[in-house]
């Protein structure tokens, strides 16, 4: 996948200006370009509680305002720093953190 397909693809799924996605600087990570398809990209956040990445839906006005884990049974406020871009699946780890500006 292309640095700019890359992009294309992570600010349609966010809902986010392509200007914004191109300045935090997203990168594929080598070794690893079969799971890098943008169908496999999700933001994520930490659950403050039990520590599992919880996936964002993905909507036109961007990622909502709480966070809900299914390990906990709670929703939570999250910060724009705590956003990562995440690979298939629940629970991997991500290969970008995500930092507001």
């Amino acid at each position: 996948m292309t640095p700019s397909r890359l992009e294309r693809s992570v600010a349609r799924r966010t809902g986010d200006p392509l200007s914004v996605i191109r300045r935090l600087g997203f990168q594929a990570r080598p070794g690893r370009r079969d799971e890098l398809e943008a169908e496999n990209l999700h933001l994520a956040v930490r659950c403050p509680f039990c520590g599992a990445d919880v996936p964002l839906p993905s909507a036109p006005c961007g990622p909502p305002a709480l966070a809900g884990c299914g390990r906990c049974d709670v929703e939570f406020e999250y910060a724009a720093a705590e956003l990562f871009a995440a690979g298939p699946g629940l629970g991997t780890r991500p290969h970008r953190r995500v930092h507001s500006a």
